[in-house]
């Protein structure tokens, strides 16, 4: 599919507000972490490439909620990131970086090409995972497709490490247990959370489940104006609502037919307009197109 007809059908969507995005201007100037939002993965060192965009940062920046790394310098290709940044030139600079590990706990079981971990299948993409035994705790980095995860990078970890799974929500039923690929979420019944909405849960697990004692929900420390990710699509509801999963993208489509949830995506939201192209397809003009197109100039 071209970049033409992806541009143009992204702009007969409209796109709606997630809980996590929704707000005025003046809380958003207020309360919230200016800048454009990056989310994916990392692809190179150099300080680091995510989405194609270089991005630099200071020695002495920390990671916020590193499952394995603590301070930026110390990521690796295939971490999944959220990045607030804002543009220099041929580059970003980023004032805050939150390691996403979409799955930490225990392996379940091991098969050709996937490993299981708290219910939920993770798909290895090619990765070594050799050394991985039943029983061993993993930190899984990578991009959820359906209800699986593609995985980046698998690192091992603490039996001793906290439990924690992030992912999009779906079939939210107020004062019900939440469920995240296929790991039940027990120990909280949140009632202001919505259909789309990026939850990540931190506990202990038993099972194919995780009993949460702290609950969160949005992907950034604050609302971007501009965010730009990697990710897969969900199945457009027959409402037509749809969303990047693990995002807080959430829009809406009259031609559904147009939807791959198949296909890795790069895309940019900003002032309710979307625009993607294919990430496994793409090359720097076109990304550099998308951008100019989405991002406000500077």
């Amino acid at each position: 599919m071209t970049l033409l007809r992806l541009l143009l059908s992204a702009a007969l969507t409209l796109s709606v507000a997630s809980a996590a995005l929704a707000g005025d201007e003046e809380s958003e100037q207020e309360g919230g972490i200016l800048g454009t939002g990056i989310l994916g993965t990392v692809t190179a060192l150099g300080s680091i490439f995510v989405n194609g965009q270089h991005i630099r940062f200071a020695p002495d920046l920390e990671v916020s909620e590193g499952a394995t790394v603590a301070m930026a310098r110390q990521l690796r290709p295939g971490h999944t990131v959220a990045v607030i940044a804002t543009q220099h030139d041929d580059s970003w600079q980023a004032s805050y970086i939150r390691q996403i590990a979409p799955l930490v706990g225990p392996v379940q079981s091991k098969a050709a090409g996937q490993i299981m971990v708290m219910g939920t299948a993770v798909l290895d993409a090619g990765l070594d995972t050799t050394d991985l035994n039943v029983g061993d705790w993993v930190a899984v980095s990578g991009l959820w497709r359906s209800d699986t995860i593609v995985a980046s990078r698998i690192e091992s970890v603490s039996p001793d490490s906290q439990a924690q799974i992030e992912g999009t929500v779906f079939d939210v039923t107020p004062g019900q247990p939440l469920r995240i690929g296929g790991t039940e979420i027990t120990g909280f019944a949140p009632r202001h959370l919505s259909d789309g909405d990026v939850v990540r849960a931190f506990g202990t697990t038993t099972g194919n489940a995780l009993r949460a004692d702290r609950l969160e929900a949005g992907v950034f420390a604050g609302k971007p104006h501009v965010v730009f990710s990697e990710g897969y699509f969900s199945v457009p509801e027959p409402s037509g609502v749809y969303t990047l999963l693990g995002s807080d993208i959430v829009s809406y489509t009259d031609n559904p037919e147009m939807i791959d949830p198949s296909s890795r995506q790069f895309v940019c939201n900003s002032n309710d307009r979307l625009f993607a192209i294919l990430a496994d397809q793409n090359e720097a003009t076109e990304i550099a197109t998308v951008l100019e197109s989405c991002l406000p100039p500077h």
